[in-house]
């Protein structure tokens, strides 16, 4: 798509002119910062503004369908650039892929001539088409191309903090005991890292978080930036989940899929959906250690013993091979699960060459107490929120900035059991439980709990001794407050109205030299 053309079916409610808008991330995967990118992306297109994708890193086969069905365009700023070293040293080799990023999208702005004159050396040079420079940019988790945007292409930047990387990287320590000369190598590694971060952010001409739990961490986090971050809360979109979209989605995944049944992440969907022996919990996290998902095994099993109940759990997300987190992760996962004596198995959308065969029998497969799905589809997501035995979502993060995944099971009427902290205290309405376990609070969506198994498993037992009256008033009110407070309309209209207030004109030059003395 053109800069300047609007997108088909294009609803032309934009505040203002149609603008040319560019994201600027870093990986565009399927974790929930990407989730938040393709969908604002998406919707300020629906607005009417042309809009772009400009990544670092894009694999069409681990990516959002907007991102691969032509809805979005996608500019890959390639980059010989690792990811890590040895699996160390993430950020700055980001910092670095960001910085190759910036230099092809400046060259596309100033070099069109070379792209006429040279092709092959501009094509050498940098994977961005010749003026691929829109009016404005919204960048999210690096902040250090935001200074070098505004003074090498003059255009205002945007900066969305999902939540600050030195508070991200402080409780990564501390989950992982980092003590005594460990703690002390790593303070003297961040520092540089963090004061980075802080003046490149302060360099935006808008700063927006995600909800009030990272604005209050973003004051404490840099107490130099004299601004209050602006809450603009992701959304999701209800129709997604409507009854006949979701089955369009898993026919057409049917008619893709190539995988034989006895390993088709499909077609063991499929027996769970069909599966109606237990009641089933599900969670979904991309598979790192700071996701607690061990939590929600650690329930289920209780639940199982205290209770007596067999339930099933169903854990889906993100997985990327390239990170060794998510490796450690999911492997310890495994582990857990067999210590507490939960039969478990792994069922991938794409077969590692070093995992075993599974089971030949599908329904055997279904009748596993724990399945683990790494990399799973979201329109088999969709259904497997709506499954007809699904009871809640364990949400087990403890202080995530926002969390998406909430949003999404209460879209779909399904209750919501997370932690007392962060995010879901903004989102989920606890049920405030009578002494039999029945809600009291009007409009509940859900539980609030302190991250203790104990403590879940016995919100979980109540959520499974509902009526199923209680459950559809808990259903209805979940859907109604996505729809009223958290749908991807009201996030689209409160990023138009930013993206309007920055496009009044260029950067001056005199400006871009004044970021350099910010800097």
């Amino acid at each position: 798509m053109a800069w300047g053309t609007l997108p088909p079916g294009a609803l032309a409610m934009t505040s203002g002119p149609p603008r040319r808008v560019a994201f600027v991330h870093p990986d565009l995967g399927i974790g929930g910062a990407e989730k938040f990118v393709v969908d604002a992306a998406e919707n300020l297109q629906k607005l009417g503004h042309s809009v772009e994708l400009i990544t670092s890193h894009y694999d069409p086969g681990h990516a959002f369908e907007p991102t691969r069905d032509g809805t979005l365009r996608v500019v890959h700023a390639r980059t010989h650039i690792p990811r890590s070293l040895g699996h160390r040293f993430h950020l700055p080799m980001a910092i670095l892929q960001q910085l190759s990023l910036v230099a092809q999208v400046a060259l596309a702005q100033h070099g069109a001539w070379i792209a006429e004159t040279w092709p092959a050396l501009y094509a050498a040079l940098t994977h961005v088409p010749p003026n691929t420079v829109p009016d404005v940019f919204i960048i999210d988790q690096l902040p250090v191309a935001i200074p070098l945007l505004r003074m090498l292409c003059g255009r205002r930047v945007i900066y969305y903090c999902h939540f600050p990387d030195t508070k991200i990287s402080a409780s990564l320590a501390k989950q992982r005991g980092v003590q005594g000369w460990r703690a002390f190598l790593r303070g003297l590694y961040r520092f540089p890292l963090d004061v980075l971060e802080e003046i490149t952010t302060r360099c935006s001409d808008a700063i927006l978080v995600n909800s009030l739990f990272t604005s209050q961490h973003f004051r404490d986090a840099f107490p130099r930036i004299q601004r209050t971050p602006t809450v603009v809360y992701p959304g999701v979109d209800e129709s997604v989940y409507a009854k006949e979209r979701v089955d369009a989605e898993i026919a057409a995944h049917e008619a893709q899929c190539t995988q034989p049944p006895s390993l088709s992440v499909l077609h063991v969907t499929q027996a769970l959906l069909r599966a109606d022996d237990r009641p089933l919990f599900v969670s979904i996290n991309r598979f790192e250690a700071k996701k607690n998902i061990a939590l929600a095994l650690d329930t289920v099993a209780r639940v199982r013993s205290l209770r007596g109940k067999v339930v099933r759990l169903v854990c889906a997300g993100g997985y990327d091979p390239r990170v060794r987190d998510n490796i450690d992760t999911l492997e310890g996962l495994k582990a857990q699960a067999t210590a507490l004596g939960l039969r478990h198995a792994t069922v991938w959308s794409r077969m590692p060459k070093h995992e075993p065969p599974l089971s030949s029998d599908i329904d055997e497969l279904a009748s596993t107490d724990v399945v683990f799905f790494p990399s799973y589809p979201g329109a088999l997501l969709h259904a497997l929120l709506q499954a007809p035995s699904a009871r809640a979502l364990l949400y087990t993060p403890t202080d995530e900035h926002f969390g998406i995944v909430p949003l999404e099971a209460m879209a779909c009427g399904l209750p919501v059991l997370a932690t007392n902290t962060g995010g879901p205290l903004e989102t989920v309405v606890d049920a405030a439980l009578n002494a039999h376990g029945a809600p009291q609070m009007r409009g509940a969506t859900g539980l609030l709990r302190p991250p203790n198994a104990d403590a879940w498993a016995l919100a979980a037992a109540a959520i499974l001794s509902w009526s199923p009256d209680t459950r559809a008033e808990v259903a209805e009110a979940a859907r109604t407050r996505v729809a009223s407070r958290f749908s991807v309309r009201a996030m689209a209209v409160d990023l138009d109205r930013d993206v309007q207030a920055q496009c009044r004109d260029a950067v001056p030059l005199l400006e871009r030299l004044q970021v350099l003395a910010g800097v």
